[in-house]
């Protein structure tokens, strides 16, 4: 993709071998995401989504931490009324791609994935992570509500307790527990983590295209894709309501102030 279209400066993409590579490039700020960078992600997502030479979808993160969730300074300007943050938003634009994607999308996490690193993993088909790899959700913590279907996939796929441990608890989970869950297909060793997901990335695109998206529509069937949309929608109604309350507002700032000084 050219520079033009990927406009944040902290998003890239590239095709290699029938695979697109989405890289969260801002690792200075540990790959916490701007409302730009959401943007980005989904014109690079929409992009592999509408080129027939891309079969498989791969998202990364440079440097020692896959994603720190959503940046608190971005976050802490969103003017409601605009709609960023809410189901037309970049960030649940974003999202609903991922969801709604036909192509075998794989996710490879290094260090810690927080708030939406770890939530937009219940729209991936298979994540690869280190051995140290960590996983947070961090909304309770800021006053906050589950957003990306969360609260409706992660009772499915983890369990409602464990659910509960990270949405309402605000517990980390550990690679290991990630795997046991069910949180994540493959756990490796973390220098080798870059080039297992390259082997995963081309034996999918090595696979019958047709056949592949195929069965993925099956699976989202069997898994009441409306019922995950209309989740996602209503989380992401009560996430903006919850964003300009007072108990988030002091919560954000008292954030924004300890890191002044």
């Amino acid at each position: 993709m050219t520079e033009t279209e990927l406009q944040s400066g902290f998003v890239r993409a590239e095709i290699d071998d029938h695979v697109l590579r989405i890289t969260l490039d801002r690792a200075d700020k540990r790959n916490a995401l701007t409302r730009a960078m959401y943007a980005d992600l989904g014109r690079a997502l929409n992009n592999g989504i509408n080129d027939a030479s891309v079969h498989v979808i791969v998202l990364d993160g440079n440097g020692q931490m896959f994603c720190a969730g959503n940046d608190i300074a971005d976050f802490a300007h969103v003017d409601i009324d605009s709609g960023d943050a809410g189901p037309t938003g970049p960030a649940l634009s974003f999202i609903r791609a991922m969801a709604e994607c036909d192509k075998p999308i794989v996710v490879a996490v290094q260090g810690q994935a927080t708030g939406i690193g770890t939530t937009l993993l219940l729209h991936a088909d298979l994540v690869i992570a280190a051995d140290d790899a960590r996983f947070y959700t961090a909304f309770i913590d800021l006053g906050l509500v589950p957003e990306a279907g969360s609260s409706r996939l992660l009772p499915a796929v983890l369990g409602r307790q464990n659910a509960a441990r990270l949405l309402l608890a605000g517990d980390t989970l550990t690679a290991e527990e990630a795997e046991r869950m069910g949180l994540i297909a493959y756990r490796v060793p973390a220098a080798e983590l870059a080039e297992r997901t390259r082997e995963l990335a081309a034996r999918l695109a090595a696979k019958p295209p047709g056949a592949m998206a195929a069965s993925k529509q099956l699976l989202r069937e069997g898994m009441d894709h409306a019922a995950t949309i209309a989740q996602i929608e209503r989380e992401a109604d009560v996430f903006g309501q919850r964003l300009v309350s007072t108990e988030v507002r002091d919560i954000m700032n008292a954030f924004l102030n300890r890191k002044k000084r």
